[in-house]
């Protein structure tokens, strides 16, 4: 099967393992593309280990991501990843991991940072959410993308500091993974959502395809979800050390982002995108009953900010 060409992360891909949800391009050849996907054995010792994390292990410029129930994954330079799946894997699940984590490894050896963030587009960029898993990025996206803002990510994107030390954020994918209590709150039904895999109560969302989807967008704001028992809603200004440490904690994977082979760069690119971009917290009550409180809170803040 001959490959096709995609772009992500601000990279072209070759790939004829399919990747839904990404753009295809058109007229253009493996031989033009950074990175290329195939799939192959993965013989023992691939990557002689010099260090080992949660997922797997690596050696230099070679990474060996190793998840049983989907397969191995072996990353080389930037430039190439090999998959060698378990026989009992789902493609789904496949698409999943690979352009989750082991494209997020692949971006750590590329010098791209990979946040773990849901994001919409603004007037002249784009802002982005971060937040533990289940703080609600998803959940907030989707609501704003029904009051018309575009979404160019959720769950995750891409950073890279400009030639004048400016943080650029490429888009990822634009399709929203809800939890079946958001997907009523939210009003989601009917013609285009698709139930998740795992037996879980998660579904997807459809959602208007953003201008541009393969261009950088300069990143104009950061707003860290933080889920309260009570009270209102409220967004407070992070500076300095706080700002930093907000971004370095949602760089993904953390296994590998906190490595030292790779925790100077997301430092330089944190630290960076910290100076640059404000960093606000958003506390909001964990109850839909004030969910709309919350949305309009935020709403009103991007328009006084902007």
């Amino acid at each position: 099967m001959e490959p096709a060409i995609y772009k992500f992360g601000g990279l072209r891909i070759a790939s004829a393992f399919p990747l839904f949800g990404l753009q295809v391009c058109r007229n253009e050849t493996e031989a033009q593309c950074d990175v290329v996907i195939r799939c192959a054995s993965i013989p023992e010792g691939a990557a002689s280990a010099s260090a080992k994390f949660l997922e797997g292990q690596y050696s230099e410029r070679v990474v060996l991501l190793d998840y049983p129930a989907v397969g191995r994954f072996l990353l080389r330079a930037g430039k190439e990843i090999v998959m060698d799946l378990a026989a009992s894997s789902n493609d789904d699940e496949v698409r999943a991991y690979l352009l989750g984590s082991v494209f997020g490894a692949l971006c750590h050896q590329r010098g791209i940072t990979p946040l773990h963030a849901s994001a919409i587009d603004v007037a002249d960029g784009c802002v982005a959410f971060v937040g533990a898993s289940g703080a609600g990025k998803s959940t907030l996206v989707a609501a704003l993308a029904q009051r018309g803002h575009e979404v160019i990510s959720d769950d995750e994107c891409f950073l890279q500091l400009g030639t004048s030390g400016d943080a650029q954020a490429w888009p990822g994918i634009s399709r929203i993974w809800l939890w079946d209590d958001s997907m009523t709150v939210l009003g989601f039904e009917g013609a285009g959502v698709e139930r998740e895999l795992h037996g879980y109560k998660k579904y997807l969302a459809p959602v208007r395809s953003p201008q541009n989807p393969t261009q950088s967008r300069p990143l104009r704001r950061v707003y860290q979800l933080n889920r309260v028992p009570h009270g209102v809603a409220e967004v407070t200004r992070l500076r300095g050390a706080d700002a930093v440490e907000v971004l370095m904690q949602n760089v993904y994977p953390p296994s590998l982002a906190h490595h030292p082979d790779y925790q100077s760069h997301v430092f330089l690119v944190c630290a960076a995108t910290a100076r640059g971009v404000p960093v606000f917290r958003f506390d909001r009550p964990w109850n839909f009953a004030f969910f709309d409180q919350g949305i309009e809170l935020l709403e009103n803040h991007l328009q006084d900010t902007f």
